[in-house]
């Protein structure tokens, strides 16, 4: 289960996606190049926005971002996946980063011109040194 964390998310914490992501495109393998992502591996995508993130955690506790996709229609397919290898990538598209990249973990097979809802609310911790 590959997973990347852009490095301005890395030093920054999680807020930076909240802050700076604002469309998540699914994919049919596993990339962070932003071309490759929202070019070739794209299966569909969705725009977001800051209310559709979420920050938790008190004081002394990890900090967890969660993404509230669940339901949120993404389009008509750009092609077929099989469900097995997707992934869910945060963009920012007016800097053209790839934030973050989450398997997609549903796993159901997509076809193509059909359309497509979000049904995973992935996460982002940033845990407590230790």
């Amino acid at each position: 289960m590959t997973k990347f964390a852009h490095s301005d998310v890395l030093d920054n914490g999680p807020a930076y996606i909240k802050t700076n992501c604002d469309k998540v495109v699914l994919t049919d393998v596993y990339s962070n190049v932003y071309a490759t992502v929202i070019g070739s591996a794209k299966v569909a995508e969705a725009a977001v926005v800051t209310g559709d993130f979420a920050l938790s955690g008190a004081a002394g506790a990890a900090r967890t971002l969660t993404a509230t996709l669940t339901g949120k229609s993404a389009g008509n397919a750009a092609k077929a996946a099989d469900g097995t290898t997707t992934h869910i990538a945060f963009v920012d598209t007016a800097t053209s980063k790839v934030l973050y990249v989450v398997p997609e973990t549903t796993t159901q097979p997509i076809t193509s011109g059909n359309p497509v809802s979000l049904n995973s609310n992935p996460t982002y911790v940033s845990g407590q040194p230790v």
